[in-house]
């Protein structure tokens, strides 16, 4: 269930989009000298090459899900403020300056008077206002982002450089809310906004780049934008060149065809090969990211309606407490990322400190005891064969477990469960499928266990996706605001206090609450924190700037792609000053790597939460 689009469409769309996929990729076979010549047309030292194991599904701002999708928008929209390089802490983006009213819900935005659009036209205070109303206006928009969309009582542009968001209550997500500013002349011609991929290149974006070409399962390519108001790349073109394993992208950095590699796609194995190897500079940070299973509770609509064909057991949270007390995370984190990471608890990382729940004293160990007791308590008795069968004997427990068949981690992971979970009378059957139609099944209920990785940001958005409000209305899987089905009117009420709540200590309180209500019911089994494993070719980039500035990473950064608009090639002479606020950041860590300095990180969805 990882990196999946949630746009809101009829399966008739979903079915045109296919095909036209389908005969793009006919196209691309039958010309494949034509897109490879139009990616490498500029001189290799002008070009930042970045491996990338997906394509674009949508670049529709409000529905887009793939780490790829979020990263082609970081490059190519600003949003009102960003997260720094330095500690995610809010920086200027579009807005120079920002304040809030004596009430708490009135929020003032200063748009700067110094960006344009690509087109040259420039970006004003209407853009952002014709960008936040859809929040209100339009349903599919509303609904996809009723969390934050709910709260939202108006919405204005008093001239072209001042926005006034206006709230029904006070809430701390105004700033926090990752929504790229997007261009009003050229959406307002779009006939439902909610339906628009805005695919088609050239985007006429605000950003550091302009996407200008892409060809599915081959390359995304950007142009520099030269009048970008934070400085212009000093990369003249950026691409995302498509991989289909891991294994590629790594000889792709050893031959010098790729210039970065990372995000999730190193094996440890793969990354100690890296260590060491003259050209190349290997780095291992702290991620935002986490790897979990995603329990079926049942599959069911806003108004009750059960569909899909999830085994009923795991309707029952004794069943699912039972498989989570059977997994033995430590052991995961030391055989599958061989000590590169963290056993998981809640959806908010160790990164985050302040907002993070470590379990306390209701910290789950691994129990193959404990867990057999549990089941035995329930009811779930063992039949001839040792396999255990509903309370009424009506159906073995034997799951399904989907995992993406492009990550080996998983099939690692899949082989420790069927291990453990054979201890408690459970059968499982594991399955490793392509990521979209993996998606299709998880959204239409037809899954048992599947897993799921995100990204999450510093204010963890990502919780909304468990609450009753996120489920479907429909039952054909095209509604994608949910992550498990999940609904419990205790946590949806924890979740309106922490979105209202501007106390920073209280609200920390709530959201981890929010994990530990989570953590109990076991609809999503966090397995571990997974390190950013990532390498770059310092032969050709001599530095970029790290998120956070403290043992940061590249290809991992939230919210803005301060790695990619600070990147300096070697030699270039340029002032660590000269590529805008990322770039000087880039400048102390040259600095430190001049003093010796050990830990020299340079690295890197979505952002608010991205499906890895």
């Amino acid at each position: 269930m990882e990196a999946r689009t949630r746009a809101i469409m009829h399966t008739t769309r979903r079915g045109w989009r296919g095909l036209a996929t389908m005969l793009a990729a006919v196209a691309v076979a039958l010309a494949p000298t034509a897109g490879a010549s139009a990616e490498t047309h500029k001189k290799e030292s002008d070009t930042l090459v970045i491996a990338r194991g997906q394509s674009i599904d949508s670049l529709n701002p409000y529905f887009a899900r793939n780490v790829i999708d979020f990263e082609t928008l970081e490059l190519s929209y600003e949003t009102l403020v960003r997260l720094s390089a330095k500690d995610y802490s809010y920086v200027p983006g579009l807005a120079t300056k920002w304040e809030t009213s004596a009430d708490g819900r009135a929020w003032t935005f200063t748009i700067r008077k110094n960006s344009k659009w690509s087109d040259g036209k420039p970006v004003t205070a209407h853009d952002a206002a014709f960008t936040y109303q859809l929040l209100i206006d339009n349903e599919d928009i509303h609904t996809r982002h009723v969390d934050f969309a709910s709260k939202l009582e108006s919405v204005e542009a008093t001239d072209d450089h001042t926005l006034v968001i206006t709230t029904k209550e006070p809430t701390p997500l105004v700033p926090s809310r990752y929504l790229p500013i997007i261009p009003k002349h050229i959406w307002e011609k779009v006939d439902n906004p909610a339906e628009h991929e805005n695919n088609d290149p050239p985007l006429v974006g605000s950003g550091p780049y302009q996407m200008v070409e892409h060809v599915t399962e081959q390359f995304i390519r950007f142009k520099a934008n030269k009048n970008y108001w934070d400085g212009k790349p000093e990369f003249d073109e950026l691409v995302f060149r498509y991989y289909s394993s891991p294994d590629a992208e790594v000889a792709a950095l050893e031959s010098g065809e790729v210039d970065v590699v990372g995000y999730g796609s190193l094996t440890p194995a793969q990354f100690k090969s890296l260590k060491g190897q003259d050209g190349i500079t290997a780095n291992a940070a702290q991620n935002r990211r986490f790897v979990s299973l995603v329990l079926n509770p049942g599959a069911r609509t806003k108004d009750g309606k059960r569909f899909g064909d999830g085994h009923p057991a795991l309707r029952d949270v004794k069943v699912r407490q039972a498989l989570h007390t059977a997994i033995d995370k430590s052991q995961l984190v030391d055989r599958v990322l061989d000590g590169y990471g963290d056993p998981g608890v809640g959806p908010v990382p160790k990164i985050f400190e302040t907002l993070h729940w470590d379990g306390g004293d209701e910290l789950i160990t691994f129990n193959l005891e404990a867990a057999n007791k549990i089941l035995d308590d329930a009811g779930y008795e063992r039949g001839k064969d040792g396999i255990r069968t509903m309370p009424n004997g009506s159906k073995p427990l034997k799951f399904r477990l989907y995992a993406h068949s492009d990550n080996p981690a998983y099939a690692s992971i899949a082989k420790f469960l069927e291990g453990w979970w054979k201890d408690l009378g459970i059968e499982v059957q594991t399955e490793s499928i392509e990521q979209g139609p993996l998606n299709d099944k998880n959204y239409l209920g037809e899954y048992d266990i599947s897993f799921s990785g995100w990204g999450i940001s510093p204010d963890p958005d990502f919780l909304a996706m468990h609450t009753c409000a996120a489920l479907p209305g429909v039952t054909d899987g095209t509604e994608r605001a949910h992550e498990t089905f999940y609904c419990n009117p205790d946590y949806d009420k924890l979740q309106d206090q922490q979105t209202q709540e501007t106390d920073e200590a209280e609200r920390a309180k709530l959201i981890k609450e929010q994990q530990r209500i989570l953590y109990r019911d076991s609809p999503q089994i966090y397995l571990y924190y997974q390190n950013q494993l990532e390498a770059y070719n310092s032969a050709k980039i001599e530095s970029m700037a790290v998120q956070p500035a403290d043992g940061g990473l590249i290809t991992g950064q939230s919210n803005f792609l301060w790695a990619y608009h600070s990147a300096r090639p070697v030699g270039s002479g340029a002032d660590s000053e000269g590529g805008g606020s990322g770039a000087l950041i880039a400048g102390i860590v040259v600095a430190l790597l001049a003093a010796g300095a050990v830990g020299f990180y340079v690295m890197r969805r979505r952002t608010a939460g991205e499906r890895e």
